[in-house]
């Protein structure tokens, strides 16, 4: 888990958000640019993390902007059992493979069998648990890149 500006994974030291992560625990984000992360608006937006812990910037309602150290948590870490969010779609099984909604756009996952990836698309991983729209299910963080 990342902490602010601490990290064991990657060099990066995360210090800027591109938008208000208040209360967007369990929704992804993407890497935006220097030691800055976005939330993923759509499935095309490379996996970095899965937020735990959000938080607002020092200066809120300008973005990109800084955030105090240790006070955003992510999962970031390849292979990590995660809480995720699940958007207003539909619900979600065990075993199904899950990526950004498009249509909510706000960095919650849906199952590939409510919205079939396209090429280009990142799958984040797989359901390990039942959730229905809005609601929280486990997933395997291993994302990966639809080919086809």
């Amino acid at each position: 888990m990342a902490l602010g500006a601490t990290t064991y994974k990657t060099p990066n030291i995360i210090n800027q958000i591109g938008s208000d992560m208040t209360s967007k625990e369990g929704c992804g984000v993407y890497l935006s640019g220097p030691n800055a992360v976005e939330i993923a608006s759509t499935a095309q937006a490379p996996p970095y993390a899965v937020i735990v812990t959000g938080t607002d910037s020092l200066t809120p309602g300008t973005y990109p902007s800084l955030i105090g150290d240790a006070s955003l948590e992510m999962v970031d870490q390849l292979g990590c059992v995660v809480q995720v969010l699940i958007s207003s779609a539909a619900g979600v099984v065990a075993g199904d493979f899950l990526l950004i909604d498009n249509t909510d756009a706000d960095g919650t996952f849906t199952s590939v069998s409510n919205q079939p990836a396209a090429a280009v698309d990142f799958v984040w991983g797989m359901a390990l648990t039942e959730a229905n729209s809005g609601e929280q299910c486990l997933m395997r963080f291993q994302p990966y890149l639809q080919q086809v």
